[in-house]
């Protein structure tokens, strides 16, 4: 197939043929991305508040099981966890703990 002259014609249309399949691919993409914004904008603008206003006062709740049991052990070398003497909390934890119920009131 060595024709004289018809090379240039052949992968000029070769290269036409290759330029509408990617012209195909690009405007599936858009269409799928026009299709998913407004999903992705309700996810962003509804989900993610209401996981933060979830999360944020459990997050408070357990400050106070940490209040109300003692949650720190030193195991001593050679000795089990049930052998380990309570180590009393920080003096800071009780404050902290105050101001974080006070400003979800």
């Amino acid at each position: 197939m060595n024709d004289p002259g018809l090379d240039e014609p052949i992968a000029g249309n070769a290269e036409d043929v290759e330029n509408i399949e990617r012209d195909e691919e690009e405007a599936e993409e858009d269409e799928e991305s026009d299709y998913l914004q407004p999903a992705i904008w309700w996810f962003t603008s509804t989900a993610f508040p209401l996981m933060a206003g979830t999360f944020g006062p459990m997050a408070s709740a357990f400050s106070i099981c940490s209040l109300a049991v003692h949650w720190r052990v030193e195991i001593p070398p050679g000795k089990t966890e049930a052998d380990g003497l309570e180590v009393p909390d920080p003096s800071w934890q009780v404050p902290s703990c105050i101001h974080n119920f006070q400003t979800y009131d």
